[in-house]
């Protein structure tokens, strides 16, 4: 055979042909070692191209793979992923894989490396997450009321008002106010906050029994009325008594309820001045406790000055809470000046919304708001709406637009009277009213349960008002929607309150072709709507006019007419 030589000399210099020269055929004669040859020369044409190296020697690639193997910590890998000692292993090696190894696909160690790492950490990576969560929820299942340091008769009164557990803002706060510290508590809306701050004072209240022993602070007249309606449910059973004093109400029944000195007041701070600097025998010197429910818009709408007024004139040796879903650094401020040693109770420690609500956004021309208004109230039909407006003109004019339309719309704005404005409230409450179209005045704290869909006709220019317009929906567990609409002028401000919520919100899906279809209907409305706010207006202007008239009963008018007659006199005379 005339190429043996040849091919002898090539084997040794690649290392390759050790598998075919101690092959059992090899001795056998010539057409034994041609079948032998063969198959193996076969695969050796599909291995030869790749490693492009031919001085390197294959047992040196062998001991690079096992060097490689070393540092990893898992355990050496098995025999059949190692290249195979055996000369005739070898062979077999290379005849199996003939369609699949090529040579860089050779050193597999290097993926058996990584399994057997993965299952070594895989029990740890499964035990670990499995074994932390589950005291925590057992933890959450077995804290109640009581084992947080409530007495009996408020556990009681919870389980009346159906509050069976606790929320995680009440499970941090209340043990801490029970102590007697002083609470900075933030948390998303809807997560039961009034109660974290309720229920020590009346625990309090019960231990050493004292009239004006708390005083409350909101920044608006509906939050109000509210926490003082959660006083008395809570505290019915032990015969507590509450004051509520804001603006828009006669000042003199407000002053006989605070001369009769109730236990809890429930203020906004500009008429709390007022009485405080004009009510005779009312004084806030034996106070014990003083809580601030939205502590950042109580600062941030000019009622610094009343604040600093109140500190002034209350106690220093009392126990504070501030309340807040939102923080800002005014809130900071106030920490230095009015907190002793306070402890932070936060839920929620960046600007967040709740889990199980659904945000949408809807990008449109400002001309046709009015008509995808309509659209969204007609696909989401049978829904309880709130719909937030920038202005009051704009809340009366909607309002009137979707009742020329058909819709049962109430709004609720700061020009209207608190008898007006608390009306509605109540109107929407006991579902006599589907829509209520309103400003930031309801966008806080109001606790409405049947609120289905929360729509942002014109966006917030504050993008913290926005947690808490959408707020008002998805509360203490339920689902909600919110829809925000976004013009061509509003793109900023929407991609700010992204920003803030650390979200991107997806599109409303709407068919513009029905849109379209209502523009007629709704242009005609919106006319209509337009005539009667101008007819509105001047109904307004007349009785304002006429109210100034009969200020005076020693004939007004008379008077005034001589004081211009006198007037035109002198002017006479000097000509």
């Amino acid at each position: 055979m005339i190429v043996t030589q040849r091919e002898r000399e090539r084997d040794r210099d690649t290392g390759r042909g050790r598998s075919r020269l101690h092959a059992p055929g090899a001795r056998r004669g010539i057409q034994s070692r041609v079948s032998r040859i063969a198959p193996c020369a076969k695969g050796r044409r599909q291995t030869a191209a790749p490693p492009r190296d031919p001085s390197v020697p294959f047992f040196k690639t062998k001991n690079k793979k096992q060097v490689s193997a070393k540092p990893h910590p898992a355990p050496p890998p098995t025999p059949g992923r190692q290249i195979p000692e055996s000369p005739q292993g070898g062979a077999q090696n290379m005849l199996a894989g003939e369609t699949k190894t090529t040579f860089p696909s050779i050193p597999r160690a290097a993926d058996a490396l990584p399994e057997s790492a993965v299952d070594m950490a895989a029990p740890e990576e499964h035990d670990s997450p499995a074994e932390e969560p589950q005291p925590a929820v057992q933890e959450e299942e077995t804290k109640t009321f009581k084992d947080l340091g409530v007495t009996d008769v408020l556990c009681e009164a919870c389980d009346q008002l159906g509050w069976t557990k606790p929320t995680k803002i009440q499970i941090e706060a209340i043990p801490l106010a029970l102590q007697g510290r002083d609470i900075i508590g933030l948390a998303e809306t809807g997560s039961g906050k009034t109660g974290a701050f309720a229920l020590p004072i009346l625990n309090a209240l019960l231990e050493t029994p004292q009239r004006l022993f708390a005083l409350v602070l909101t920044p608006t007249r509906e939050l109000a009325f509210q926490i003082s309606e959660q006083f008395e449910a809570l505290g019915s059973s032990i015969g507590v008594q509450s004051a509520v004093i804001v603006g828009g109400i006669d000042s003199m029944s407000q002053s006989l309820a605070l001369a009769k000195k109730p236990h809890i007041v429930i203020a906004t701070p500009g008429r709390l001045i007022d009485h405080l600097e004009n009510t005779k025998g009312f004084n806030l010197r034996a106070l014990k406790y003083l809580v601030m429910d939205e502590a950042d818009r109580i600062l941030n709408m000019d009622f610094e000055t009343e604040v600093d007024k109140i500190l002034k004139v209350i106690p220093r040796d009392r126990k504070t809470f501030l309340f807040s879903a939102t923080m800002t650094k005014k809130v900071q401020k106030l920490q230095r000046a009015a907190l002793k040693n306070p402890v932070k109770c936060a839920v929620s420690s960046k600007y967040q919304t709740v889990e199980k609500l659904q945000q949408y956004y809807l990008f449109i021309p400002s001309k046709f708001k009015d008509t995808y208004l309509v659209y969204i109230l007609n696909e989401l039909a049978g829904n309880s709406f709130m719909i937030f407006c920038s202005t009051c003109n704009n809340t009366q004019r909607t309002a009137l637009l979707l009742r020329n339309l058909g819709f049962t719309a109430i709004p609720l704005h700061g020009q209207m009277s608190q008898s007006k404005r608390l009306g509605s409230l109540n109107k929407f409450k006991a579902k006599a009213r589907s829509i209520l179209l309103a400003t930031d005045v309801a966008s806080r704290g109001l606790d409405i349960p049947h609120v289905d869909v929360v729509v942002n006709f014109d966006i917030p220019t504050h993008s913290k008002d926005y947690i808490h317009r959408v707020g008002r929906t998805a509360r203490a567990g339920r689902s909600g929607k919110a829809i925000t609409f976004v013009t061509q002028y509003d793109v900023e401000l929407f991609q700010r309150i992204e920003h803030l919520i650390g979200k991107k919100l997806p599109v409303f899906p709407t068919q513009d072709d029905e849109v379209m279809m209502l523009t007629e209907r709704v242009t005609e409305a919106q006319r209509f709507a337009r005539m009667e706010l101008r007819e509105h207006g001047e109904k307004k202007k007349r009785t304002r006019e006429d109210a100034g008239d009969n200020d005076d009963t020693e004939g007004a008018i008379g008077v005034r007419n001589k004081v211009a007659g006198g007037k035109m006199k002198k002017k006479r005379k000097g000509r």
